[in-house]
């Protein structure tokens, strides 16, 4: 199960708009001035994002609260966003090559439409079939100040 913790600072009705913190394992780890993704994190700022969601518990802003999402939820996702255009690339490339084999610019660009194809599929098969599985659920409520997150 991956965990993350975050502090309610609003409710609309049912929905509770919920601010999560970005961490960077870089900020902790001895290579931090050597390591590219420290650099993209210092780059990017710790800036945190509000987030919408749906809520049947009694919370009010200044609550924290530890949201969860299965770990098999995660890769689905992974592979759903990133597997399925990568698959859509390689293939549409493998088939261009086939088709126009004297052409490199029709490769390229049969290449580029199956990669943007990959995603149009990819987001809607998310929205149409996995929708409910990536939402986080709240795994624990705390109404106590503990600090900012």
């Amino acid at each position: 199960m991956i965990k993350e913790q975050a502090k309610v600072i609003g409710r609309h009705g049912r929905w509770i708009e919920i601010q999560m913190q970005r961490q960077s394992a870089c900020n902790h780890c001895e290579l931090n001035q050597g390591c590219g993704t420290g650099a993209i994190g210092r780059l990017l700022g710790h800036r945190s994002k509000p987030l919408m969601i749906e809520s049947s518990f009694d919370l009010e802003p200044g609550d924290r609260i530890i949201l969860g999402m299965p770990d098999s939820s995660f890769l689905k996702a992974s592979l759903l966003i990133y597997g399925l255009p990568l698959f859509s690339l390689l293939l549409s490339a493998i088939v261009g090559q086939w088709l126009f084999e004297a052409s490199e610019i029709k490769v390229l660009v049969m290449t580029v439409v199956g990669f943007g194809g990959g995603f149009l599929v990819s987001a809607r098969l998310a929205r149409k079939n996995f929708a409910s599985q990536f939402d986080p659920r709240i795994l624990e409520i705390n109404s106590e100040p503990t600090g900012e997150i």
